[in-house]
């Protein structure tokens, strides 16, 4: 039997803190009301367990999508096959070679042991596992169908990986070609031009505008090495915490917004994500207002997520989906408004919703390939004004100085 943790008050008020060994929370109760005891608060030892191992988890390491994806297919298969919950979940342990992975099978197969639910031990992790990781798996054990509704969170989760590799590697020429040329910039600021200034300042030459522009920019740098890493530590921090702030988001989607290209690439891959999201929740077995809830969580797009929530205030008012989306035409375009229409009217939402978001990952493919090339030459163009700005400071007192002496 599990030890309990509590806290009461006694027939003098003063609080009281104890362990008791009881087969369930009813249990501790009667012992306390026995003992003239009012309870306050009362904490399985292996709640508490739980928590402190998720922290210390949370802190300092994460899971990739793929080990998420192997989990809940074998986790799918063995419950199909027949197995309990703790019985899958002990081969899982065994068979896993990720340490975090059997840290965290190995806490949710203590909770379940000790009767709380699948989805109750993978919240404890919840800042690890995506809302509709936990979402999901919970309406499959209210439905009574786990193991299919398993199957499909693994499929959303392969697509939706698929999703950022496709956007990750459509970006990581433009990084690399941006990332290179301030390095090229960072180094001739560093190597380069400190030495031609003290050869311009012994020369006596009246150097050009962009000259003294670029060595006064090499002079600051090159001052302190050390204050340098502090001033670009802060920028990083505070670049990283502007973005993580309500203000700093709102910005960010603002200009996002107002982008060409960039802003009709974003909003499809926000309309991929949640017609997937919301589809498979509610093929799940959630209602409509929780798997709205969850997926205004998931979709990662502010803008999206503020209309989800105001959306969901007038489903509970009564009105439908399809007409409390068709009030923000910027974001739910008319084909999707249209299809949910139907779906609603034909109770098919689940197919309409999935179909729709596979074929609008074939548009943010499209508008991935329009992105790069756009991308490419912008970044090229950029990288040879920087380098050819920087050769023209140099070139032009050079030029004044065979000038001077001819």
């Amino acid at each position: 039997m599990p030890n309990y943790l509590y806290e009461a008050y006694s027939k003098d008020n003063k609080i009281i803190h104890g362990e008791y060994e009881a087969s369930s929370r009813g249990e501790i109760m009667e012992y306390l009301t026995r003992h003239d005891l009012t309870p306050v608060s009362i904490k399985a030892v292996h709640e508490l367990n739980d928590k402190k191992n998720a922290l210390s988890v949370e802190l300092f390491e994460s899971i990739s999508p793929v080990d998420m994806m192997f989990l809940v297919r074998n986790l799918s298969t063995t419950v199909k096959a027949g197995l309990s919950i703790v019985e899958s979940l002990d081969i899982l342990i065994k068979d896993t070679e990720n340490k975090l992975m059997q840290k965290i099978l190995t806490t949710v197969k203590s909770s379940v042991e000790n009767g709380q639910s699948l989805s109750s031990g993978f919240e404890v992790y919840k800042n690890l596992f995506p809302p509709i990781f936990i979402g999901m798996i919970k309406a499959g054990e209210v439905s009574g169908r786990l193991d299919q509704t398993l199957a499909e969170l693994a499929q959303y989760i392969s697509k939706e990986y698929v999703l950022k590799s496709k956007v990750k590697s459509a970006l990581t020429y433009p990084i690399i070609l941006l990332v290179s040329s301030a390095v090229i910039v960072f180094l001739m600021m560093i190597f380069v031009l400190p030495k031609l200034a003290i050869s311009f300042a012994q020369s006596g030459v009246k150097l050009p505008l962009v000259t003294t522009i670029f060595l006064s920019i090499s002079k600051i740098i090159t001052w302190n090495y050390f204050v340098d890493l502090i001033v670009v530590a802060g920028i990083v921090f505070l670049i990283i915490y502007f973005k993580s702030t309500k203000t700093g988001k709102n910005c960010i989607s603002y200009v996002i917004s107002h982008t060409p290209v960039a802003n009709d690439l974003v909003k499809k891959i926000a309309l991929v994500r949640f017609s997937r999201t919301f589809g498979n929740l509610i093929g799940s077995g959630l209602s409509v207002v929780n798997s709205l809830e969850i997926s205004a969580q998931s979709i990662n797009n502010q803008n999206y997520t503020i209309v989800i929530n105001k959306t969901i205030e007038d489903i509970e008012n009564g009105i439908s989906v399809s007409t409390a989306l068709s009030k923000y035409p910027d974001l739910f375009p008319r084909l999707l408004i249209s299809l949910i229409t139907v779906g609603e009217r034909t109770g098919t939402l689940q197919e309409i919703l999935l179909t729709f978001s596979d074929f609008y990952d074939e548009e943010v493919d499209n508008k991935l390939k329009d992105l790069t090339s756009l991308l490419e030459p912008a970044l090229l163009l950029i990288m040879g004004l920087m380098i050819g700005a920087i050769a023209i400071s140099i070139i032009l007192p050079i030029y004044q100085l065979v000038g001077h002496f001819v």
